[in-house]
C-alpha cells in the first residue's frame, strides 16, 4: 500500500506580513510618513486635544468644591474623556476622508494611474492598498490621543464599557470616511473635485444632519399632537415619530455620540435606549453606537466595492 505523503501546509501570515504584501500600502505609508505632514498633523492634533482639556481642568479648579468632592472629580474625568473622544471623532471625521480623497485621483492627475492598471496587480488590491493606507494614518491619530484621554483615568468616572464604546466609534468612523474619500477619489479625475465634493458630504453628515433632525423632529412632534385626541397623541404616532428620530440620530456620527453619551449617563445602559411614551409602555431600541456602527459598516462594504468597480472601468 502506497502512502500518499502529506501535502505541506502554508504558513500562517501575520497581519503585518499581509499588509506588507501589498505594495501599494508600504508605498502610501512610507511616502505619507517620511514627509512633515504627518508630524504636524499628529503635533497639532495632541495640541488640541490638550489645550482643551487644559481649559476644562481650569474651569473646574475655579471651583472650590471640586478638590475636595470625590463625586466632582468623577465627573471632571468624565467631562475630560467625554470632550477628548468628542473632538477626536470630529477630527477623525475630516482627517479620515482628507487623507484618502487624493488616492486615486492624484494617479491621474500625474498619469501614473494606467501604468497601475497594467500592472499584475488588482483593482481590489489597488483600492483596498489605498485604503489601508490612509486608513493606518487615521488609526495612529486616534492612538495619539490616547496619553490626553487617559488623564480622565486620574480623576475615576470612566467605565470599561465607555472606553470600549469610544474605540469601535472612533475606528467605524475613520473606516466610514475614509471609505467615502477614496470613493469619490476614484470616481472623479482630479482631487480638487473629489476634495469638495467629500467635504461637502462630510459636512453634511457631521453638521448638517443633526440641524434637519431637530426641523424634522419639531415637525413630527407638531403633527402627532395636531392629530391626538384630547392632547393625548396615539401611541403609533408617537412610536413612528421616536424611531424616525432614533433612525437620523444613527446617521450623524455627532448625533450619535452626543446621544450615546447621554444615554449611558442617563440610564446607564449600553445597549439599548429607552423612548418614553405619553401612553402605553416604554419604547426600547438598540443604543445608537451600535445602529450607527452597523450602519457605517455596511455602507463602507458598499463604497468600497463601488471604488473597485468604478477602477476597474476602462477609460474612455
Amino acid at each position: 500500500m502506497s502512502v500518499v505523503p502529506a501535502q505541506p501546509t502554508a504558513p500562517r501570515r501575520s497581519f503585518g506580513e499581509w499588509l506588507r504584501r501589498n505594495p501599494i500600502t508600504l508605498k502610501e505609508m512610507r511616502g505619507r510618513m517620511r514627509g512633515r505632514r504627518a508630524f504636524v498633523v499628529l503635533t497639532l492634533n495632541a495640541l488640541l486635544l490638550g489645550g482643551f482639556v487644559a481649559l476644562l481642568y481650569l474651569s473646574y479648579a475655579t471651583s472650590s468644591s471640586v478638590s475636595s468632592s470625590p463625586r466632582n472629580l468623577q465627573s471632571l474625568g468624565k467631562a475630560i474623556f467625554a470632550v477628548t473622544v468628542g473632538l477626536q471623532l470630529l477630527i477623525t471625521c475630516f482627517t479620515s476622508s482628507s487623507a484618502a480623497v487624493g488616492a486615486i485621483s492624484s494617479e491621474r492627475e500625474r498619469q501614473t494611474f494606467e501604468l497601475l492598471r497594467t500592472t499584475l496587480l488588482s483593482a481590489r488590491s489597488l483600492v483596498l492598498g489605498k485604503l489601508w493606507a490612509a486608513l493606518l494614518f487615521n488609526l495612529l491619530l486616534i492612538m495619539s490621543a490616547i496619553p490626553v484621554a487617559s488623564l480622565s483615568f486620574l480623576f475615576g468616572g470612566v467605565t470599561f464599557e465607555e472606553i470600549f464604546i469610544a474605540g469601535v466609534v472612533l475606528i467605524v468612523t475613520a473606516i466610514a470616511f475614509s471609505s467615502i474619500g477614496l470613493f469619490f477619489s476614484s470616481l472623479m479625475r482630479r482631487t480638487s473635485q473629489a476634495t469638495a465634493v467629500s467635504t461637502v458630504v462630510t459636512l453634511a453628515l457631521v453638521i448638517g444632519v443633526p440641524i434637519v433632525m431637530f426641523i424634522i423632529q419639531g415637525l413630527l412632534s407638531t403633527m402627532v399632537y395636531m392629530n391626538s385626541q384630547n392632547g393625548t397623541p396615539s401611541v403609533d404616532a408617537e412610536i413612528t415619530r421616536n424611531v424616525m428620530l432614533w433612525l437620523m440620530i444613527s446617521i450623524s456620527p455627532s448625533s450619535a455620540g452626543v446621544a450615546t453619551l447621554t444615554n449611558l449617563v442617563d440610564s446607564h445602559s449600553a445597549l439599548t435606549m429607552t423612548f418614553s411614551l405619553t401612553t402605553g409602555g416604554p419604547l426600547v431600541m438598540p443604543s445608537p453606537w451600535i445602529s450607527y456602527s452597523i450602519f457605517y459598516l455596511l455602507f463602507s462594504i458598499g463604497l468600497i466595492l463601488l471604488s473597485i468597480r468604478v477602477v476597474k472601468r476602462v477609460d474612455k
